[in-house]
């Protein structure tokens, strides 16, 4: 059995937009419950409900992980239930989230040999 979390699922950005004005971006703000804020897509994936992956590390990761209790640390004083993260590709929107996970967690890291060369390539 393979579980799946939806950590997010809004655009680049997330929901609402910090620079938009349009019509559902104002109903997220007042409060709609028919526009409930969101943040960047990305999903925790497990086959043993133990070891989880990211699908895409969003800039919103932090957050993200905050607010699913499968993610929160569980022994001693640091640790991490996510093994690692798999890369769709390597835009912002796909990697900024890996700053978060920089903190003497290690964690497995796939991607195509494009994006793991984009990442060699950045000096962050």
């Amino acid at each position: 059995m393979i579980d799946i979390i939806v950590l997010g699922a809004a655009a680049g950005g997330g929901f609402p937009q910090w620079n938009s004005n349009a019509p559902s971006c104002r109903r997220a703000r007042a409060g709609d419950p028919a526009a409930l804020p969101r943040t960047q897509a990305s999903i925790a994936v497990s086959g043993d409900g133990t070891h989880w992956f990211i699908i895409n590390a969003s800039p919103d990761l932090r957050q993200q992980i905050g607010q699913t209790e499968a993610l929160h640390p569980r022994h001693g004083l640091r640790s991490t239930p996510i093994a690692g993260v798999v890369l769709t590709g390597g835009e912002v929107d796909t990697i900024t989230g890996l700053l978060t996970l920089r903190e003497r967690q290690p964690f497995t890291l796939l991607a195509t040999a494009p994006v793991l060369a984009l990442l060699d390539a950045n000096p962050i």
